[in-house]
């Protein structure tokens, strides 16, 4: 069977994550694979068994070997547009971690070359969840009017990375690595950026189906932002009002367990999941008065899909991009920042 040869560029913890994905993949390849860290590519190196001519220390070799045929960029946020960018002067397919960009206009540079160059390179952006069979099932749900016009939509995702339980209920303040990507301004940090992109991402792939697909469809009512002590957004929240009508509230944090549940309100029920990002095998659908468990398919390896439904795509020559939802997203996260 023929398989999509991948290149990984940044080695950290998301592409240790993916290494038992393509290890069970009948259609994909981890063919090589790039770090600037030597360390980082001789141990990852040896958790695989690739040949040593497509080991680099150096990523733009990575990208020109002619074997490649889709580039996954796992590095941090600031990196993203330079990479992507060269990726296409190489007319490699891309396969980018979230958020794509930093923010809208690098986006839209990025499908201006591609549009210049009438490029075949195709791009996806890293939510693995959209691949997820619970999440299917909620747009089926959806599409299929089973909880009527939708009015509310609430999502969230959250985590408290600042403090820690110290003796039952008293907490301690975690001392805070600045170099990391997540608390360093200059590498993309934040809480929005890092978590927040996500139920962007829902509301508008949901709401695409409704032909909610421009920004002036969004209008923003209220939004909060707390900035931490290394200058990046640590916990916030948006309202908008879509068309006028539906309601959207959406919270990310760095400083509180929020947690990463999504309800969708409609005229005649709603929809909740209980976690929305990294999968749950249930989903609540109340209705009539009603409360129904539907189950979905135990998710044990969250990546895999991702990577074989992008892989099916390039072997079949399908293009299942779609960068005007991603230019969406960005613009809807430039508001929320700034």
């Amino acid at each position: 069977m023929k398989r999509i040869n991948w290149g990984i560029i940044g080695l950290g913890n998301i592409a240790n994550h993916h290494l038992k994905s393509f290890e069970k993949s009948l259609n994909c390849k981890l063919k090589g694979i790039a770090s600037r860290n030597l360390g980082n590519l001789k141990k990852f190196k040896k958790k695989i068994n690739l040949d040593d001519k497509f080991c680099f220390n150096n990523y733009e070799d990575l990208i020109k070997q002619s074997e490649i045929d889709i580039i996954y960029i796992t590095l941090p946020n600031s990196y993203h547009y330079e990479w992507i960018n060269k990726c296409i002067d190489y007319n490699k397919h891309v396969l980018v971690e979230k958020p794509i960009t930093e923010n809208f206009f690098q986006l839209e540079k990025i499908k201006n070359k591609l549009l210049q160059k009438k490029s075949n390179v195709l791009i996806y952006e890293g939510f693995m969840y959209k691949y997820h069979s619970q999440i299917k099932k909620v747009l089926d749900l959806v599409n299929n009017n089973e909880i009527g016009e939708i009015e509310k939509i609430v999502s969230s995702f959250g985590v408290n990375l600042l403090t820690k339980k110290y003796f039952w209920l008293f907490k301690k303040k975690k001392k805070i690595d600045k170099e990391n990507r997540l608390f360093n301004k200059k590498l993309g940090g934040g809480c929005i950026l890092d978590l927040g992109c996500y139920p962007v991402s829902f509301i508008t792939m949901l709401l695409e189906k409704l032909n909610f697909t421009n920004f002036e469809d969004y209008k923003v009512l209220n939004k909060k932002v707390e900035i931490g002590e290394t200058g990046v957004d640590i916990d916030s929240k948006i309202e908008m009002k879509v068309n006028g009508k539906i309601n959207i509230k959406l919270s990310s944090s760095f400083k509180q367990d929020i947690g990463s549940a999504t309800e969708i309100r409609g005229s005649r029920g709603s929809i909740e999941i209980i976690n929305t990002w990294t999968g749950s095998p249930i989903i609540i659908l109340k209705k009539d008065n009603n409360k129904n468990i539907i189950k979905c398919d135990q998710i044990d390896d969250i990546y895999f899909d991702q990577l074989n439904i992008i892989s099916n795509d390039l072997l079949n020559k399908s293009n299942d991009q779609n960068i005007d939802n991603m230019l969406l997203n960005m613009k809807i996260i430039d508001q929320w920042l700034n």
